[in-house]
């Protein structure tokens, strides 16, 4: 990294120094228009109605958001920086997220918690990492820093939440989420979308794959799943890892929940050879993070072998189509540690009648109980779903039902066995077929 780039960082510091001492001072500010320009660094701010805007001087712009203190929560306020583009090499990307995470030096102690590596649609370095939790004068803080990288300059962006959990913090984040993503570090930089280029695509349709294993439940006990994974591809060169709900098509879905998608190519399998593959890039993150993966490829009649693992061709529902029998999700987790152990369980049932007429009804259950210095405390509790009645609807890979008042609800729906109603998956959960009734 060059001095140039260490100077600017050590700028930034002594900046981001005199922000932390200003967290109840800051006063002077203004409202912002929502695109911004950087000395050269395009990106599009919150809206002045969100409440962010604009807060101290200095070498970094920056951006404030104040949180009242309430019932449940303290005096809190979300802190925005972003540095001006600093000319350095792209594989310099990793020394200077480390010098920047610095500017905070209690928080560059701390592991990091969640971090994503990738490239942006524009194809620039990007590393997003998340640190918590440090306490300053009754003060807990905790940072957000991200990196861009092109072949000759970069920027550095700052999420600073200070005394902000739960849903405040997520709004705040949700905001810098969209900042980072609207971030053009060249002229040429376009707004973050996922359009397909050319040579993309060459599938069409909605593919399952079973996944199953063990994994560990928040009682400290482990649990067996098994998830019919789905992949649906468009031809032109979009696939999503969820159904559209509520009659979007996959580029609709894809615009609005980016995670759940990305874009994908064929290769190989010409004339001198027989060996395919795929190129997927995945939406990582909601910062925007992109993910390249090659995979090995086949086709077998209408089903794909992807990395050697069986994706089977899932047909839509025609329009009008009707089911008869009943259907249960159930589902149950259990665990315990040295002073505690915990237990949940729930249960739904679907009923659907060759007359397109519906019933459903469930129940949850969960208990808990803690054992602290020989005094043992607990707590069970248990509900019922209120039943509902009404009229269903099938098309494709969507179910509506149309309860009793007119109220419409709209669900994924696909049979993940080809000729079998035994399994249903409804918005992502596993209905078995009951032949017992």
């Amino acid at each position: 990294m060059g001095s140039a780039h260490i100077d600017r960082i050590g700028q930034v510091k002594s900046a981001l120094g005199f922000v932390l001492v200003l967290f109840c001072l800051l006063s002077c500010s203004q409202a912002l228009a929502a695109p911004a320009d950087i000395s050269g660094l395009r990106v599009s701010l919150p809206e002045p109605a969100s409440g962010w805007r604009k807060a101290g001087k200095g070498n970094l712009f920056m951006l404030q958001k104040d949180f009242p203190e309430t019932e449940d929560d303290k005096r809190g306020s979300a802190l925005i920086q972003i540095t001006k583009p600093l000319l350095a090499a792209r594989n310099s990307l990793s020394a200077g997220m480390k010098t920047f995470v610095a500017t905070l030096p209690d928080m560059a102690k701390e592991d990091i918690l969640i971090k994503h590596y990738g490239v942006t649609v524009n194809g620039h370095d990007i590393r997003v990492e998340e640190r918590c939790c440090v306490h300053q004068n009754n003060v807990g803080i905790s940072q957000i820093v991200v990196g861009i990288a092109g072949d000759k300059q970069q920027a550095y962006l700052q999420l600073v939440l200070l005394n902000l959990n739960g849903d405040r913090s997520k709004s705040a984040e949700a905001d810098f989420e969209a900042l980072v993503r609207s971030v053009k570090l060249d002229p040429s930089d376009k707004d973050f979308d996922l359009v397909p280029a050319g040579g993309d695509g060459g599938l069409d349709g909605v593919f399952t794959h079973l996944d199953t294993g063990i994994r560990p439940n928040v009682f400290g006990g482990m649990d067996f799943y098994s998830d019919s994974e789905i992949s649906m591809f468009d031809p032109k060169g979009l696939f999503s890892t969820e159904l559209p709900k509520g009659g979007r098509t996959i580029a609709e879905h894809c615009k609005a929940t980016p995670t759940d998608c990305g874009l994908y190519k064929l290769a190989g399998g010409g004339f001198f050879s027989s060996a395919r593959s795929i190129e997927m890039r995945s939406v990582t993150s909601p910062y925007g993070t992109i993910e390249i993966e090659t995979k090995s490829f086949a086709e077998k009649g209408k089903d794909l072998v992807i990395s050697d693992a069986d994706y089977r061709a899932v047909p839509p529902f025609d329009e009008g189509a009707t089911l008869d029998g009943e259907w249960v999700y159930s589902f149950a987790s259990s665990g315990m540690t040295a002073t505690s152990s915990g237990s949940v369980a729930s249960s739904h049932t679907l009923t659907l009648h060759k007359n397109g007429t519906f019933e459903r009804s469930g129940w949850s259950g969960a208990s808990m109980t803690n054992d602290i210095g020989g005094s043992q405390s607990g707590v069970t509790t248990s509900g019922s779903r209120p039943g509902a009645s009404g009229r269903y609807r099938l098309s494709g890979y969507r179910l509506d039902l149309i309860d009793q008042s007119g109220k419409t609800e709209s669900m994924s729906i696909f049979e993940p066995d080809k000729s079998s109603d035994g399994l249903l998956v409804i918005n992502g959960d596993n209905y078995l077929r009951d032949d017992g009734q």
